[in-house]
């Protein structure tokens, strides 16, 4: 999905990116159940009716794959060459995951919550029960106001917000109150960043603070009074501000915030620019509110994850009567 085609807050459904490890699963949402045990008091299994009878919630948060922007990192990095694509925000509805753990009474001795995908008999994520009960995650049933989509996780999902992509498992198909911490394949191999040297240093959880300028695109040709555009996001909290440089960082200029919905959410920003005719570079950077601003230069790891460096973007404006074509 191309982010230069997205002119408002929120990603339609169906421009959203789609990232899946296994085949999409074909679910009966008339026989679908979803199943709640291990370390709790009761164990339960849900109808989707009986979620949606459940108190709804609506709220807007990001979504980013933990490999976006894998293409930019130098030496390559091994898995999809995502360029800045793999990201998307959206409003999404439904039951509070601690709702339907405190319908099971979780036990004492319940540290994660581990989520299994219909997609692959080995798609299981691990979630500290202190994240899973936390108001803000969901499981899902609805995007932007319709029903999941079937390659977003069609009945029902997890939303993790601020956590890599992983964490929010699609297809939902049981809930497991477990006693110690979790290691899977999708959490002690995959979705584990590695030091340069091979060496594990966890798994992938809080998204870093990232900004990415959406329009122009590289080599576009502006006009003279130009805007632009792009959004910002941090797994770690709100965005406080989006700054752009025009020369390589020794001068920065803050841009204007021109579409938010709360701390979970990404922001959409703009910069006006009036230039003369010639060659530019822009580069942009997001600071959160805890203070975490975007680094010149990403950490490098094996498997490409969390590529968040400032993003540098070359464009030109058009003498007046010149066609610009961005």
């Amino acid at each position: 999905m191309d982010l230069g085609l997205i002119d408002d807050l929120d990603v339609p459904n169906e421009l959203f990116f789609v990232r899946s490890n296994g085949e999409i699963p074909t679910i009966d949402p008339a026989k679908w159940t979803l199943p709640v045990d291990g370390e709790v008091e009761r164990r339960i299994e849900l109808t989707l009716a009986e979620l949606e009878a459940m108190p709804q919630v609506e709220q807007s948060s990001f979504l980013e794959c933990t490999g976006n922007g894998r293409s930019r990192f130098h030496p390559k990095a091994k898995g999809t060459t995502w360029k800045n694509d793999a990201a998307g925000n959206a409003v999404w509805g439904g039951v509070r995951l601690r709702d339907v753990l405190e319908m099971a009474g979780v036990h004492e001795t319940g540290i994660e919550v581990v989520s299994q995908g219909s997609d692959l008999e080995t798609m299981q994520r691990g979630l500290p029960l202190s994240v899973a009960m936390q108001p803000t995650t969901l499981i899902a049933l609805r995007m932007n106001g319709a029903p999941l989509p079937v390659a977003h996780g069609f009945p029902a999902r997890l939303i993790v917000p601020g956590w890599a992509g992983i964490a929010s498992t699609k297809w939902l198909s049981g809930l497991t109150v477990s006693d110690r911490p979790f290691v899977g394949p999708f959490q002690g191999d995959l979705y584990v960043v590695y030091d340069t040297d091979g060496t594990p240093i966890q798994p992938v959880r809080e998204m870093p603070v990232k900004s990415i300028i959406s329009h122009p695109s590289e080599g576009a040709k502006l006009p003279e009074g130009a805007v632009v555009t792009g959004f910002a996001w941090s797994g770690y909290g709100g965005i406080e501000k989006v700054e752009t440089s025009l020369d390589h960082g020794e001068s920065w200029h803050k841009a204007a915030i021109v579409a938010e919905a709360g701390p979970l959410a990404w922001v959409r920003w703009e910069q006006r620019l009036v230039l003369p005719p010639g060659s530019y570079e822009i580069v942009a950077r997001a600071t959160d509110r805890r203070g975490l601003t975007q680094p010149w230069t990403a950490f490098w790891n094996q498997k490409g994850y969390f590529m968040n460096e400032i993003q540098q973007v070359g464009f030109s404006v058009a003498p007046q009567g010149d066609s610009p074509n961005g």
